[in-house]
């Protein structure tokens, strides 16, 4: 199971115009060509993964819906992925390959199909920016979104199988990644516990000298641990695995997030900036410490992304330990 991104705000969807044709043009097509590539780039400059998965695609806008099928000779390219696209217009339901549908609103999200290969849907920016004042905001939230999600349509055999796994082993079966946040997120203590740890991989992130980082991650991994040996115990041992997993799952999809917000030719912003963009108002707190490790990881060990798409995967305290093993300086990276 891969974890879905839901933005709560809907949007009505307009009735389609029969008059009007779906074709593939304009901005659904320049803007879907631009995300694939800034994807593709972001693949071989970090993450090398060894096997690329081209997932089925599915764009809507408040009119019409696209599917963009893998195909070798489709005329819509973007780095090594090629597809052939379809549109139609729709009555305000977007459907889905296992015959269900879904609003036609701004969401997004990731998820296997039954033939073993990769689904993914996304509304269009036009839909993400329809109630900002400023646009360029919802532009910026529309590719933030998309490299977020995309993140995981190449982790479905790494640590999409993780999540499956704990699902067989006793973790409820509507599990997300607001699993642990939602089971333990009210027990006294436990919120300011997590909020401490997840302020301590930020501090790490933002450290200037390599030893001090080694020091101050050390003391992160410490936070975590205890954490977890205070409240996963007896039959919500479980949980321990599955804060590791979602973390890793939703810190890396953020931190795709962030490296393109960063990139000079994608969102510009200086990694402050961009670290508030992603972070929100930090209401899903897998996401918002998952990217903090995640930027944290990068002070010490460039090639960590590498191994998080692995398959099988690297998890977040596996990360930890192997960088705090490995006492080679690390290339600089970023600022």
């Amino acid at each position: 199971m891969i974890t879905a991104l839901l933005l709560s705000a809907a949007l009505t969807a307009a009735s389609p115009a029969a008059a009007s044709p779906c074709r593939f043009v304009g901005e659904p097509r320049t803007w879907t060509e631009q995300a694939l590539s800034a994807w593709d780039t972001l693949d071989h400059r970090r993450l090398r993964i060894s096997r690329p998965v081209t997932p089925v695609i599915t764009l809507f806008d408040a009119r019409c819906a696209y599917t963009l099928t893998p195909d070798p000779d489709g005329d819509i390219q973007a780095g090594s992925r090629r597809y052939s696209a379809l549109g139609a217009p729709h009555d305000g339901r977007i459907s889905l390959p296992d015959g269900a549908t879904v609003p036609a609103q701004r969401l997004a999200f990731a998820s296997p199909t039954s033939d073993g290969g990769m689904f993914f849907i996304m509304a269009l920016p036009s839909l993400w920016r329809a109630d900002r004042t400023e646009p360029r905001d919802g532009d910026r939230l529309s590719m933030v979104v998309f490299m977020h999600e995309f993140a995981h349509t190449q982790q479905a055999a790494g640590l999409g199988a993780r999540v499956d796994d704990l699902l067989a082993r006793g973790l409820p079966e509507d599990s997300d990644d607001d699993v642990v946040q939602d089971r333990f997120g009210d027990r006294p203590d436990y919120r300011a516990a997590y909020e401490v740890e997840r302020d301590q991989f930020y501090r790490v992130a933002s450290i200037a000298d390599v030893s001090g980082v080694r020091t101050a991650l050390a003391a992160a991994a410490r936070q975590m641990a205890e954490r977890r040996a205070r409240w996963f115990t007896g039959d919500d041992a479980l949980y321990g695995e599955a804060d590791d997993v979602f973390l890793t799952l939703e810190g890396t999809g953020n931190w795709a997030a962030w490296m393109w917000l960063t990139d000079p030719q994608g969102g510009g912003l200086l990694p402050d900036a961009a670290t508030a963009f992603v972070r929100g108002g930090g209401g899903h707190w897998s996401q918002d410490e998952g990217l903090g490790l995640m930027l944290a990881l990068d002070r010490l060990m460039p090639d960590w992304p590498e191994q998080a798409f692995a398959s099988p995967a690297a998890t977040g305290d596996q990360l930890i330990a192997r960088a705090l093993a490995d006492r080679t300086p690390p290339e600089r990276i970023r600022p």
